[in-house]
């Protein structure tokens, strides 16, 4: 197994994720862990390793989401019937990957 360049965390307050599913459909998710470089959601949403998504992440204190390219690295069966966990690794490239690392470094 790989180990991570980053240390991941388990936010203080939730962090919520919204993307847009396949068709027209609305997804949403919830942060189970998270670091600068990518997080765990928990989603019911069908998504495949390799796919890249633009999620609308929301911190609790911020006014807004914050959008966010990633790419879903891994995939794994949650707890339930219909829930999985995706590793997603965000795109440092984007212009709102510094805003979201700061926000990132604010809720842990």
């Amino acid at each position: 197994m790989r180990e991570r360049a980053k240390a991941r965390f388990v936010p203080r307050r939730a962090v919520t994720v919204a993307f847009e599913g396949q068709g027209d459909a609305r997804s949403y998710g919830v942060v189970a862990n998270i670091s600068e470089g990518g997080a765990c959601v928990w989603s019911d949403a069908p998504l495949k390793q390799g796919q890249r998504i633009t999620l609308a992440v929301s911190f609790a204190r911020a006014s807004r989401p914050v959008p966010a390219e990633a790419r879903i690295v891994w995939t794994g069966p949650g707890s339930r019937p219909g829930a999985n966990r995706y590793g997603v690794e965000w795109d440092p490239q984007t212009p709102e990957a510094e805003h979201l690392r700061r926000l990132i470094s604010e809720s842990v």
